[in-house]
């Protein structure tokens, strides 16, 4: 009985010796594993100090540059960039990146610049006065002299433009009257007919340059601003199209003037929510869920470049986006990169690696204590397993007496 009693002990504990060794291997594994991840985490860490983002030139305080994060508003904002430089964020097509309103205005406009500029809230006329201010002029010397200056310049304009296709409607100064035709929407040149009638003839475009593109088209914005019932802000701090009457939006003009023409030479796009109207122009509108949709599964609406600076920054990076600068020298965008534009510079990443940093030490400390866990996991193991192996060499000597003692029994 106490042999057997003996042998089944020694069965339990060699089990547990077992049990014993393989929960020490375990954990030896963990901590080779812990190790590892410590590696990684360091080379990790080390690679995220080098983090840099790409800074704009936006102005100057005294005569220290001030730089700002990179991101579409201010590659393609007005008045964004240090001196008044314009840029264009174009995709690998060619075609111009713009705003979801600067896109719809352009496709209601129908190639029109002066409806484009309209629908941005701008006249390119230079005047500040309509016909409704006729009735009042006789009691105001300074209106009346402002609407006998609009009318010349709407003549002058008409004279111009006519003169450029070769094109004559009277021989007498300011025989020709014009006007604007609500119903067909254009301006018309109302001319005798020698009969004491009238013909009023439609002053449709017949050029074929850019000059006289320009000359119709500021003629147009006259007689329209003037005669066509527009709503104008008069002095320039209330409702109405902005006009070129008031220097100060001249240049804001002169911005959106090359954008109109570089998104139809170039074509363009934008990034929207609206699925419809994804479905119904996909040519011009990108759902904005599909802007990094291949790199990120799980991304958003909000994460298309035109909303979200790390995206902008990284389609830069990547090539999926480019950008351009306006040539004043050229009269045209002409291309430039983030490396090479005076403009734009790459710096260290601060923010970002303080983050890293936060990040590190916290990764750092779970690996410490994970690691200081199963030191003493394996301090107890090795307790257990030298008290399990001295119990285990005694009751073998007890087994290895009964065996001897047997044998000399019955020897």
């Amino acid at each position: 009985m106490g042999m057997a009693a003996s042998q089944a002990r020694l069965l339990s504990i060699t089990a547990r010796l077992t049990d014993n060794e393989n929960s020490g291997q375990s954990l030896s594994f963990t901590k080779i594993s812990l190790a590892n991840q410590t590696e990684q985490l360091n080379a990790d860490y080390n690679e995220a100090l080098n983090q840099t983002k790409l800074t704009v030139l936006t102005g100057f305080n005294g005569s220290e540059e001030v730089y700002e994060d990179i991101n579409y508003t201010l590659m393609s904002g007005y008045g964004k960039i240090a001196g008044g430089l314009q840029y264009c964020v174009t995709d690998t097509k060619g075609r111009v990146l713009v705003t979801d309103d600067q896109a719809e205005a352009f496709i209601n406009s129908n190639g029109d610049y002066n409806k484009f500029m309209q629908a941005l809230g701008y006249s390119i006329a230079d005047i500040n006065v309509t016909k409704d201010d006729e009735a009042a002029a006789g009691a105001d010397t300074d209106n009346e002299a402002a609407i006998e200056a609009a009318k010349n310049k709407i003549h002058e304009a008409w004279d111009k433009y006519l003169a450029s296709v070769d094109k004559h409607y009277g021989d007498e100064e300011h025989s020709v009257e014009y006007d604007w035709q609500a119903n067909s929407d254009c301006a018309i040149a109302v001319v005798d007919d020698g009969a004491g009638g009238q013909n009023k003839i439609p002053l449709t475009y017949e050029g074929t340059t850019q000059e006289q593109r320009e000359l119709y088209d500021y003629a147009v914005a006259l007689t329209e601003t003037y005669y066509g019932g527009l709503q104008i802000d008069k002095t320039n701090t209330g409702a109405g199209l902005k006009t070129a009457a008031f220097a100060e939006n001249v240049p804001e003009m002169n911005f959106l003037k090359n954008l109109f023409y570089k998104m139809s030479s170039a074509d363009f796009f934008t990034y929207t929510t609206d699925a419809a109207k994804v479905q119904a122009d996909p040519n011009h509108y990108v759902l904005a869920a599909e802007s990094n949709i291949a790199d990120d599964p799980n991304s958003t609406m909000d994460t298309s470049p035109i909303k979200d600076s790390n995206t902008f920054e990284r389609y830069l990076r990547e090539g999926k986006l480019l950008l351009e600068r306006y040539s004043s020298k050229d009269g045209e965008f002409v291309s430039t990169t983030i490396s090479d534009d005076s403009c734009i510079q790459e710096v260290e990443d601060e923010r970002a690696i303080a983050l890293v940093e936060a990040k590190y030490e916290q990764d750092m400390k779970r690996l410490e204590n994970e690691d200081n866990k199963i030191d003493l996991q394996l301090k107890k193991l090795d307790t257990e397993h030298t008290a399990l192996q001295t119990e285990y060499d005694s009751v073998k000597n007890v087994i290895d007496k009964n065996i001897e003692k047997t044998f000399n029994m019955f020897s």
